[in-house]
Parts: structure tokens; C-alpha cells; sequence
């Protein structure tokens, strides 16, 4: 076997049983592992703690800590679950270094060899002949996150100001091609909520990413200590339920971006919905809860459990449809 570590996040690391944790009892429900490089990640973006220049520490991605395990007890915990307890997905999130392609290959292989869990992966870009390899290997699903919700965002905080590898043209030709490989509803981008971008220039960048077929999802930035952007706040809650809101409408509800009422500085003031349709919404849709594959839920990724929780990892409470309606009501007709 090439690799022999492996990186799995403590929630996912608690249901296998490689960790003993009672604070993750029914979630994660899909299985994240990340790629195993002795020291930082050779990007830089300005958010991550496993970025190139980051003083943070390498078991960190994003505010959960991802211990190294052995990639051999890994495939053995993983192989001896309880059919009950198995997981819906397993999602490898992969740094950028010179072997990840070929550590992504083994570990592809090596779990393809023991379960048929479906696998997804989140990568640097990559070219078409190794995407269509992992195609063959087994993956169904595939991110390529932009982060930045502009051009310009992107190259403050992943690109050329930061001295990072990544380039705007190639991350979004790189999700072009990887949906010709694997298909429309199989590729998947992240943006990040808190950066510096309006509420229009998300929304509107979420509508071309939905236009090409592009699932989105949302994440609200978390300012990690040791990281570049540790100084920067976290994005207000009420701005980023709106997104959220607003995202479910592109996305989910057939709407366009004539169905929202922007203010001078492109902060949502309305959404063409009225209370009853607001209050649905909220009960029977996921557009509060983690966005991503099916079967994600990665639980605190970017809140602490003591809240505000930004995307729930579950079905709302009671009280919390009460207060999500309460905080939205006013963005909405009577």
C-alpha cells in the first residue's frame, strides 16, 4: 500500500470508532477524510488554516480538527461497520502537493476494494484525463471550490495577492470539464459567505454557476487564528440567511434575480414572497440546512456547537424555524 496515514475529521473519526467522542451520536452521516502531507498545503489561501503561510495547526480544516489515523485501521474500521451504522457517503477533501493525484488514486482504490459507499471528492483543479480516471475508479462526485464569490474576491484570498497557485479561468474551465465527465448534478462548488462580496454578486454568481449546472453550496466564513484572514468578522447572521434564502429561490424555486429588491449597496431588502410561502419554506425545504452532496451534513464546520449555527447539520427545531421566520419576516410582503 503507498500511503499509510490518513486524515479523517473527529466527527467522521467518532462514528468508525477510531476516536471516542460522545458529541457526534447520529452526524456526520457521510464519511470525511482528507489527504494525509507532512506540513502545510503547498495553496495559500487566506482562510484556511492548512494553507502554505498558515501559523495554524495542520489538524485543522476550517474549525474541526482532522487527526491522522492509520490508513490501514482506517480501511479495517471502515470495512467491519455495522450495516445500520454504515455511511450514506464518503467525501476525500484533498490538498494541493505533488503526489495528491496519486494518493487520491489509493485511496479511491483501497475503499472502492472493501464497500460500494458512494464517493465523492473535493480538489484542487485538475486535468480531464486524471478526472475521467477517477471517474473510472468509482467517484460519482466532484467539487472544485471557488470560494470567492467574484473574480476579484478570488484573487485576494486564494490567487495572486496571497501568493497562491489558483487562478479564476482555470477553477471555472476545470468545472466545466468535470462536468462533461460527470455529468450535470455531479459537480459541486463552494462559496463562501463573508469575504467582502455583496449580496448581488453572490446571488447573481450563484445563478451562472446554476445556469452551467453547477450545484453551489454555501459556507459562512470563520476567521481561524494563525490563518491569514484571522482579523476578519464572521458574516452577519441575518445577511446570511437571506443569501440562504436567496440561493433556495435560484436554485430550488425557479426564481430569478428579478424576483429580489436590492438597497444602493446591493444588500438584499426583498424577496418577492409572502409570509405563508416564507413559513413553508422554512418547514419543508433544506434551504437553512448544509448545502453539498447528498448525505452532507458536516456538523460545526463553520459554527461552534454553542451557535449561532449557520447551516444546520439536521432538521430545524421548532424554535428555530420560529426564530429563522422572525429574523426574515420583514423581507418578505404581509
Amino acid at each position: 500500500m503507498a500511503i499509510d496515514k490518513i486524515r479523517v475529521s473527529i466527527g467522521s473519526a467518532s462514528v468508525l470508532g477510531l476516536y471516542e467522542s460522545k458529541g457526534f451520536k447520529d452526524i456526520p452521516t457521510t464519511c470525511y477524510l482528507m489527504t494525509y502531507k507532512d506540513g502545510h498545503c503547498t495553496a495559500n489561501c487566506g482562510f484556511c488554516p492548512q494553507a502554505r503561510e498558515s501559523g495554524s495547526s495542520i489538524e485543522l480544516l476550517s474549525r474541526v480538527s482532522w487527526p491522522v489515523f492509520s490508513f490501514k485501521d482506517f480501511l479495517t474500521k471502515l470495512n467491519y461497520m455495522p450495516h445500520a451504522k454504515r455511511f450514506k457517503r464518503i467525501c476525500i477533501q484533498t490538498l494541493n502537493y505533488l503526489q495528491n493525484f496519486q494518493d487520491l488514486i489509493e485511496i479511491v482504490s483501497q475503499i472502492r476494494k472493501r464497500c460500494n459507499i458512494p464517493i465523492s471528492i473535493a480538489i484542487p483543479p485538475m486535468g480531464k484525463e486524471n478526472l475521467e480516471r477517477l471517474k473510472l475508479l468509482g467517484v460519482d462526485r466532484v467539487g472544485i471550490a471557488l470560494d470567492g464569490a467574484t473574480p476579484e474576491i478570488f484573487e485576494q484570498v486564494k490567487g495572486k495577492v496571497v501568493r497562491g497557485p489558483y487562478n479564476w479561468s482555470n477553477h471555472i474551465q476545470n468545472l466545466k470539464e468535470a462536468l462533461t465527465i460527470f455529468g450535470e448534478g455531479n459537480v459541486t462548488t463552494h462559496l463562501i459567505v463573508g469575504l467582502g462580496e455583496t449580496a448581488v454578486a453572490i446571488l447573481k454568481m450563484i445563478k451562472n454557476l446554476h445556469d452551467l449546472k453547477i450545484r453551489v453550496s454555501l459556507f459562512a466564513f470563520m476567521p481561524i487564528k494563525g490563518t491569514l484572514l484571522e482579523n476578519l468578522s464572521r458574516p452577519n447572521l441575518l445577511n446570511f440567511r437571506k443569501i440562504q434564502l436567496g440561493r433556495y429561490l435560484l436554485v430550488s424555486n425557479n426564481r430569478t434575480l428579478k424576483d429580489f429588491t436590492f438597497n444602493n449597496f446591493g444588500e438584499i431588502v426583498k424577496f418577492n414572497l409572502n409570509e405563508k410561502e416564507l413559513w413553508h419554506i422554512i418547514c419543508n425545504s433544506d434551504a437553512f440546512l448544509t448545502s453539498g452532496c447528498p448525505g452532507c451534513n458536516r456538523p460545526y464546520y463553520t459554527s461552534r456547537p454553542s451557535g449561532p449555527i449557520y447551516n444546520y447539520p439536521r432538521t430545524l427545531l421548532t424554535h428555530e424555524m420560529d426564530d429563522i421566520f422572525k429574523n426574515l419576516m420583514n423581507t418578505v410582503h404581509k
